[in-house]
């Protein structure tokens, strides 16, 4: 091990100083490459690519989660409905027009369906608390003694446009079924710079995302509430090379409850979630692969409230872990004698500790005519783990019938 070690910080030291002590600057365009080879190349303690970090990948990895991840949209339905068998009609299930994107126990009403669409601006601003796009992340630092010496940086600019397209359909009064199908346009630009050494390039991929197909059966109905079954499958069906999917079959089973008192509807869900694979990453110093993330719990709480016939405020809290995710961190390496006096580097590295967030989301939904809904939302994390993006704004449009 430690003799790995050695060869590895040689190399880089080595790749570093024949940079840093030459004549002029080099800038380097990466071209022809897919957004995730774009990501590794960038995010390389060379800048080169050679594989000395293998944080890239894990960057790469949270972006195809998030994206798959994405806030699809309540399956709960805008308007619900109960069938009275006397007067042989419909009234509503409830006075809220549903979740922004958690679960409620009811039904859509048997025989009744909805349908809609979300679009989804993302921008990834930072990395456990780190600052993407600014150059303040650090892919190496060589050090003399406590004093950094030279240091590799990394500014990354990756933006995502998703427009979810949502189907949900009652086959009776207490079973629903769903789908959510995504397309997603990724954009990302990138500068990698270790002394005079540049490397930059950009990367644009659109297509299918990871599509959701969803279930929920009503197990104890409570007049406009109860308990119900919750079951959510995500089909990696986006290019995981693309950074459009997480390239895992992901499927989550929740409990969820919910009531109505008066013009306030509250409703929590709680589950565990199911991973075919875990994500790996290659470890240059142990020469093998590594799990960086599997299986995880997902959870949600909110508030509707009916603020009149054509209103509903929404507020909620969702959450998730992952199992041993892979977190930022850096391994320290020591340097034999040199002549340049370098005695120890700190490279990007997984740290396989994982992951545990949590976001808060406000909202309304409007019915504007008939039974047709038009939804805002923003969605701001509280906390700094993993990638985040500081603001995700959601518009979208539901429709029932």
């Amino acid at each position: 091990m430690r003799r790995r070690s050695l060869v590895i910080s040689g190399a880089l030291v080595v790749g570093v100083l024949l940079v840093a002590t030459g004549a002029s600057a080099q800038t380097a365009t990466q071209t022809g490459l897919s957004p995730r080879q774009l990501m590794i190349r960038l995010t390389s303690a060379a800048g080169t690519g050679t594989g000395v970090s293998n944080i890239g990948e894990v960057i790469a990895d949270l972006v195809g989660l998030e994206v798959s991840t994405a806030p699809l949209g309540s399956s709960a339905g805008g308007f619900t409905f109960t069938f009275d068998p006397v007067t042989r009609s419909f009234s509503r299930a409830a006075p809220s027009f549903g979740p922004m994107f958690g679960e409620r126990a009811v039904t859509a009403g048997e025989g009744r369906a909805n349908f809609g669409v979300n679009y989804i601006r993302t921008t990834y601003d930072t990395l456990d608390g780190i600052n993407l796009r600014d150059g303040s992340l650090r892919t190496t630092i060589l050090r003399a003694g406590s004093t950094d010496l030279f240091t590799g940086n990394v500014a990354l600019d990756v933006k995502t446009d998703t427009v979810v397209l949502f189907a949900n359909v009652a086959l009776s009064s207490w079973f629903d079924l769903g789908v959510a199908v995504p397309y997603v346009r990724l954009q990302m630009t990138g500068t990698h710079q270790i002394a005079d050494e540049i490397s930059e390039g950009a990367a644009t991929s659109e297509g299918l995302g990871d599509v959701a197909l969803r279930a929920k059966i009503r197990l104890y109905p409570a007049e406009q509430g109860g308990v119900a079954l919750g079951i959510d499958a995500r089909v990696p069906t986006g290019d995981k090379e693309a950074l459009l999917g997480a390239g895992v079959t992901r499927t989550a089973v929740s409990g969820i409850w919910s009531a109505t008192f008066g013009s306030i509807a509250p409703h929590v869900s709680a589950g565990y979630e199911f991973w075919s694979d875990p994500f790996q990453v290659y470890d240059p110093l142990n020469r093998a692969a590594i799990d960086a993330g599997r299986h995880g719990s997902v959870y949600a709480a909110g508030i509707e409230w009916a603020a009149s016939d054509r209103l509903t405020v929404n507020g909620e809290l969702t959450g998730r872990t992952i199992t041993d995710c892979g977190r930022f961190g850096y391994r320290d390496l020591p340097f034999r004698g040199n002549p340049f006096g370098i005695t120890s580097a700190a490279i990007a590295s997984v740290n396989p500790q994982g992951l545990r967030q949590m976001s808060v989301a406000a909202g309304i939904k409007w019915n504007f005519a008939g039974s047709a809904l038009l939804t805002a939302n923003i969605l701001k994390p509280i906390d700094d783990s993993g990638l985040r993006d500081e603001l995700t704004p959601i518009i979208g449009f539901d429709w029932g019938f």
